[in-house]
């Protein structure tokens, strides 16, 4: 009798565990997601990065556009982190909106904070961002849309105009 109920509290187990029902977290997947993400960049690993976008992806960032990932990969992303001696990339305040009940749509809100040292220059900014997510073909979160702005910068100790 203890050997039944022990196969079956272990089928019930196996049961649970592996029901859809049972799936990951959605909201926890696109915060993974998201971790992740900002570790490849830290690494300026494009091959890595290249797994988070979507082939059609668009980029709004800085007033500008990019269509596609072979196109952010090659005149936006990749220049730029060539550039990059020292770099700090993170995001916070992460709060993901999931918008199907199959979770394959999402977007995702969050603040991103970059710190960069280059030949010429340092930076140290941050801004809002919004992502748009698709559920891929191999089952993961794929980045579909991003759009991002930056802080005001503060006023310069002098006017520009002052002449």
């Amino acid at each position: 009798m203890k050997r039944a109920r022990f196969v079956a509290a272990a089928f019930a187990t196996l049961t649970l565990a592996t029901s859809p029902a049972r799936a990951a977290d959605p909201v926890q997947s696109v915060k993974d997601f998201m971790s992740a993400y900002d570790r490849a960049f830290n690494a300026k690993d494009l091959a890595q990065l290249a797994k988070f976008y979507d082939a059609d992806v668009t980029i709004y960032e800085g007033g500008g556009i990019n269509t596609g990932w072979a196109d952010y990969r090659d005149n936006h992303l990749g220049p730029e982190l060539k550039e990059f001696l020292e770099l700090e990339f993170s995001h916070s305040d992460v709060v993901p909106h999931i918008l199907d009940k199959d979770a394959t749509v999402a977007y995702v809100t969050s603040e991103y904070h970059l710190k960069v040292k280059m030949k010429e220059r340092d930076v140290d900014s941050g801004g809002l961002e919004t992502l748009v997510l698709i559920k891929g073909k191999d089952g993961g979160w794929k980045i579909r849309h991003a759009h991002t702005s930056s802080r005001r910068r503060p006023a310069p100790a002098t006017s520009p105009f002052a002449g």
